[in-house]
C-alpha cells in the first residue's frame, strides 16, 4: 500500500486507538516533532513524518508509561533507538493479534 501524503486527525486517532482530542493535545504539546499542515477549514493534516512521531509519542506514553516530561526527555535523548524499539513492540503486538485470531477461529 502506498504511503499517503497527508493523514486526517481522525485517521491517526483510529490507527492508534486514541481519541482525536489526545492526538490534538500531543500535536500542541510537541510542536517540535509534530507539524501538521492546515487545510482551508483549519483541520490538521499530518505528514507521514508526523505520524511516525505521534506513534513514537504514543509508544512512550502508553506502553512505557512515561509522563509528558518523560516523553520529551526521551525524544531528545535517543530517537533512533526508541523508534526501533517501538517498531519491534508494534510488530509483536501484531503477531499476538494474529495468533489470537487464529486461536479464536479454531
Amino acid at each position: 500500500m502506498a504511503e499517503k501524503l497527508y493523514y486526517k486527525i481522525g485517521e491517526v486517532a483510529r490507527m492508534l486507538g486514541e481519541e482525536v482530542s489526545t492526538i490534538r493535545f500531543w500535536s500542541d504539546t510537541f510542536p517540535r516533532y509534530i507539524k501538521p499542515e492546515r487545510n482551508a477549514k483549519g483541520n490538521r493534516l499530518f505528514h507521514p513524518e508526523d505520524l511516525e512521531n505521534i506513534r513514537l509519542i504514543h509508544y512512550l506514553a502508553r506502553t512505557e508509561g512515561l509522563t509528558l516530561d518523560g516523553v520529551a526527555r526521551k525524544l531528545e535523548e535517543n530517537r533512533d533507538g526508541l523508534d526501533h524499539k517501538r517498531q519491534i513492540v508494534e510488530k509483536l503486538y501484531n503477531i499476538r493479534s494474529s495468533l489470537a485470531e487464529i486461536y479464536e477461529s479454531i
